[in-house]
């Protein structure tokens, strides 16, 4: 009778919520921000080493949810710094939109290591230009973007393993160590995520988060959903 009772709370759980989904550690959606206004100094983002040169501006032409996001143009290379992330596996994830006019070519970099003006050390360096997507962080692997709709980007981060993913749209682009990464030698840390515009045209991104792995419910058997529950 106890066995029994636990399959069918197992189902019910199942059947109510579906995906356990992480509560986001950190989360930014840009909608706190004066639209037409630098972000730097603002929610934590500064610009590259503190410099509000670099700041980037809050627009509200573009939005994946609500009403705004942050468009990464011209001088912008703004910063969101970490601490205290250096164990457990954690997922990084944000939409992004490229205009179908888009030119240039810009960034989506994640550090290991992060100072203003001091020690800096490069995980992740995604480079978006001519349509393709190409990373320095491994074996300069590429994949064609979209344009004119929102795609989304997630880094699934394995401090345990000391291993990255990277997924554009559900597929993934490459996988490397973590604290090799692009400058070799890192910590294994997440330090900040940036932001780089490299002097190209406004791409926007929405709905950044940073959250730890959990269990997915859904993908589970109903011997595994029942595992649960002992």
């Amino acid at each position: 009778m106890q066995k029994r009772s636990r399959i069918i709370i197992a189902i019910g759980v199942l059947l109510i919520l579906g995906t356990a989904t992480a509560q986001a550690d950190w989360f930014d959606g840009f909608e706190s921000y004066p639209a037409g206004g630098g972000i730097h100094g603002q929610g934590g983002w500064a610009g590259w080493n503190d410099d509000p040169a670099f700041d980037a501006i809050i627009s509200d032409l573009q939005a994946f949810t609500g009403s705004q996001s942050v468009a990464i143009a011209g001088a912008a290379d703004i910063v969101q710094p970490f601490s205290g992330y250096n164990s457990g596996v954690w997922y990084l994830t944000t939409w992004m939109l490229i205009p179908n006019d888009f030119s240039g070519e810009t960034y989506f970099l994640v550090l290991n290591t992060y100072a203003p003006n001091g020690a800096q050390n490069w995980s992740v360096q995604i480079r978006f230009t001519g349509g393709t997507i190409t990373t320095d962080t491994a074996g300069g692997e590429t994949m064609p973007y979209v344009t004119g709709q929102w795609s989304e980007l997630q880094l699934v981060i394995d401090l345990q393993s000391d291993l990255q993913t990277f997924y554009y749209n559900g597929t993934m682009l490459y996988q490397a160590s973590w604290s090799e990464g692009v400058s070799g030698g890192g910590a294994v840390e997440i330090a900040c995520v940036d932001l780089y515009a490299n002097n190209a045209t406004p791409v926007y991104y929405d709905e950044m988060s940073l959250a730890p792995a959990t269990v997915s419910v859904e993908s589970k058997s109903l011997s595994q959903v029942k595992n649960l529950f002992r």
